[in-house]
């Protein structure tokens, strides 16, 4: 396998077993027992881990080794904030150019969200969300701004599975994601002021129960 799919491959998974709770928060991983885990060279270990301390995922410790990063209550806040601002702002600036069949996708992406694979898996539910709202963005066809979405979005994530993982089985996971349509009905009259609430709303409304 290539140095860069290794690489790719061990971030994904260290990924993964943080948002799984395999490794919580504040637990320290070393670089040793990553290499013995996977059955792979320093290289690609130290390149995963490298990028994962650059989105703050997590902490390197000298002499220790690299320390899950604990996301709180306050930095689910700031993202929240930080999305009603920017998503809402970007809808009023293309509403008027979505067009029918852009339309249609989000429909099909709303119908995912309340599908089968949905209410049996939290994790699918919270993807076809993910993709709900980055097909929106995707509409305004500017990359920093979707990039800066998928990465607000990731770290979303990872304080989700912090904060609710022993509670995903008491929510109703359709329900989170009922302003779906508010919204696409919003886009489809042209009124960028109501379906900026129905957005705003909908995230909100996500994981608060």
């Amino acid at each position: 396998m290539k140095k860069e799919n290794l690489k790719k491959k061990v971030y994904d998974d260290i990924m993964r077993a943080i948002i799984e709770g395999e490794y919580a928060a504040d637990e320290i991983i070393s670089e040793g027992m990553l290499i013995e885990k996977y059955g792979v060279s320093k290289s690609p270990v130290r390149e995963a881990l490298v990028e994962l301390c650059s989105e703050n995922v997590l902490k390197s410790i000298p002499r220790c080794g690299y320390m899950v990063v604990r996301l709180t209550r306050s930095d689910i806040d700031d993202i929240l904030s930080y999305r009603t601002a920017f998503e809402a702002g970007m809808l009023w600036q293309i509403i008027n150019d979505i067009s029918q069949e852009q339309l249609a996708e989000l429909e099909e992406i709303n119908r995912l969200c309340t599908g089968e694979a949905a209410v049996r898996d939290f994790w699918a539910h919270w993807e076809y969300n993910k993709q709900f709202h980055l097909k929106l963005m995707s509409f305004a066809n500017n990359e920093f701004a979707y990039r800066s979405l998928e990465q607000a979005l990731k770290t979303l994530t990872r304080a989700y599975a912090q904060f609710y993982w022993d509670q995903w089985g008491k929510i109703s996971f359709p329900s989170d994601t009922k302003y779906h349509k508010d919204v696409i009905e919003a886009i489809r009259a042209r009124d960028a002021e109501k379906a900026a609430h129905f957005l705003t709303a909908d995230m909100q409304d996500f994981g608060r129960k």
